[in-house]
Parts: structure tokens; C-alpha cells; sequence
């Protein structure tokens, strides 16, 4: 498996910046790069956008949405070692392989690998 490649920014079309009425600026989605961040730095960057919104607001829902976060946090870190120690496994391990899979398809560490195409029958 190879890491997964960086994904244009469609925001910016890759570019970077963006055009508002006032002139060029830094595309908010990629930080200026043309290129997005790994999904992990986007889900982090979104749940401390959620944290902040709520941060000063309603006292129980603020709490709600820390332990929320911290959950999700929580979760994802499990994923990562699951997704780890399922490398150590035999490559030809089926149930390893169905691990790193569903691992995987969560936290996207990797791009989806294409389908082995069956043997052609007329050949």
C-alpha cells in the first residue's frame, strides 16, 4: 500500500487562492496549498471549527459537543493503531486484509487499491 496521494483543491481549482471582490486571497480550504490535507487534518479542522461555534454558547451543549469531539478523537486514534497492527500481519490474511479495509475506509490513510480484473475466459 502507498500513501495516499494529495487531492487538488476544488475550491481553488488548485491554484491556491481564490478571487473575491476585494482582490486575490489564500484559499481557506487548501491554506494556499492547491492541494488538500490528509482526511485525518480535515476532521481535525472541522471538529475544532465545531468546538469554537459552540464554545461560548449554552453551558450543556458546549460540554456535549467537547465529549463529542473527544470521542471522535478517541475513535480515530483506535482506528490508526488497529490499522497499524493489522500491518503486521501476513499480507495474505484474510481477516488482516478485511481490517486494514475497514480501517482504511474510515480514516483513508491510503488511496482504495483498483480491483484485480478476473481472467479473461476467452483467452
Amino acid at each position: 500500500m502507498t500513501s495516499q496521494s494529495a487531492q487538488t483543491c476544488r475550491s481553488c481549482d488548485g491554484q491556491g487562492t481564490v478571487f473575491r471582490d476585494y482582490g486575490p486571497e489564500p484559499c481557506a480550504s487548501c491554506l494556499g496549498l492547491g492541494l488538500l490535507p490528509s482526511a485525518s487534518v480535515l476532521t481535525e479542522r472541522r471538529l475544532r471549527e465545531i468546538e469554537k461555534i459552540y464554545e461560548g454558547r449554552d453551558l450543556e451543549a458546549g460540554q456535549h459537543v467537547r465529549w463529542l469531539a473527544s470521542e471522535v478523537r478517541r475513535a480515530h486514534h483506535a482506528l490508526l493503531q488497529i490499522l497499524a497492527a493489522s500491518q503486521d500481519l501476513t499480507p495474505d490474511d484474510s481477516i488482516a486484509r478485511k481490517i486494514r479495509f475497514l480501517a482504511n475506509d474510515v480514516l483513508s490513510v491510503y488511496p482504495p487499491a483498483p480491483r484485480e480484473k478476473p481472467d479473461d475466459p476467452g483467452a
